[in-house]
This record gives C-alpha cells, structure tokens and sequence, in this order.
C-alpha cells in the first residue's frame, strides 16, 4: 500500500448498487461505511427539513442519532427491481422516520393544522393513524414508489412535506398542478384507499 493512501476504500469506484449487494449479501462492513460516508448528507438534509422546528430537538436528536441504523436498514430492504435510486429510497425512509416520530409525539394531537380548515380531515386522519405502525408505513411507500400516476407523487409530497407540521392546503395543490380541488382530493383518497386495501387496513 502507498503512503498516504486510506487503508480502504472499497467503494470508491463501486457503484451504490454493487455495494449493497454486499450488504445483503454478505453483510460486509466496508461496503456498509462507503455507503454511510456517501449518502450521510441526504439522511442529515431530510432531518434537517421535517424536524427544523425547535420544540423538535430531542425527537431530531434521536433520529440523528440512529443514523448508521437507519442507512443499513435502508440498504437491507433496497430492492432495484423498482427502479428507484437508492438516495431516493433513503430520503424516503428518513422522511417517513420523521413524520413518524412526529406523529408519536403527538399522539392524540392534530399533528398538521390546515390552513383552510382547523381539523385534520377523516381521510388525512387515517392516513397520518396508519403509517405510525411500521408495517403500514413499508406497504405506504411501497405503493408510493410503484404509483404510476405522477400526480399522485406529486399531491402526497406537496400535501404532507412542508416540514412544518402543516398540510399544504388543497387550493395552492390545484394551482401548481393546474387541477381542479376536488380533483386533487379525489386523487389523493383514491391512494390512501389503495394503501389501506394493499396493507388489508379496510
């Protein structure tokens, strides 16, 4: 080995797929590090978003905290076969970790104010109830990355990732989309109906 050289760097020149293959494989640390030192900056932008709020700092604390778990966990239920990169499955997972964690917290609470409406609406209701059980959560984004309809990607990300415990209301929906509201909302519900069937929660 040269001089100055790191003692590993297996990953250097691997593709992210190659090295979670090892993962999964073989379990193989090296490959597991590489993809921890490569995609640290996504996991830390997501948490950074959604848990930005002050009165969120022991929850983002802990989430930070956990993470190397969090990437290695990402690695493991990585599937290619989706046709997803895996920086956008990982900012998925930690998204979904936050909304989560925020959730908990509140428990009972209305976690999202909407700005049109002071209630959380019965099927945003549902939804928001479902993915607090881990389980629900995985046939979620499941359904989220196989959704061949674009706009229900783009509706769920504009509705729920404000990052600042608010639902985007409908209206400002249907003007970046160019929908009617009802439109919007119909689209929406007709997802979270499919989460529900898909994870037998009907």
């Amino acid at each position: 080995m040269e001089k100055g050289k790191p003692e590993h760097r297996i990953g250097s020149m691997s593709s992210d797929l190659t090295l979670i293959s090892k993962i999964q494989d073989d379990n193989d640390q090296d490959s597991l590090l590489e993809i921890i030192d490569r995609h640290s900056g996504i996991f830390h932008s997501m948490v950074n978003h959604f848990m930005s709020h002050p009165q969120n700092s022991l929850d983002k604390s802990q989430i930070v905290g956990e993470k190397d778990s969090t990437i290695y966990s990402a690695a493991l239920n990585y599937d290619p076969d989706r046709n997803t990169k895996f920086s956008t499955h990982l900012a998925n997972q930690t998204k979904w970790k936050c909304l989560n964690a925020l959730n908990k917290r509140k428990k009972n609470k209305e976690i999202f104010i909407d700005d049109e409406y002071t209630y959380v609406e019965p099927s945003c209701d549902s939804f928001i109830r479902d993915i607090n059980k881990g389980e629900a959560m995985c046939v979620f984004e499941k359904c989220l990355e196989e959704e061949k309809d674009e706009r229900v990607k783009k509706i769920v990300d504009m509705r729920y990732g404000a990052g600042n415990n608010r639902l985007t209301p409908w209206r400002h929906i249907a003007q970046e989309l160019d929908m009617s509201i009802q439109g919007c909302i119909n689209v929406h519900n007709r997802f979270i109906n499919k989460v529900k069937k898909e994870g037998n929660y009907v």
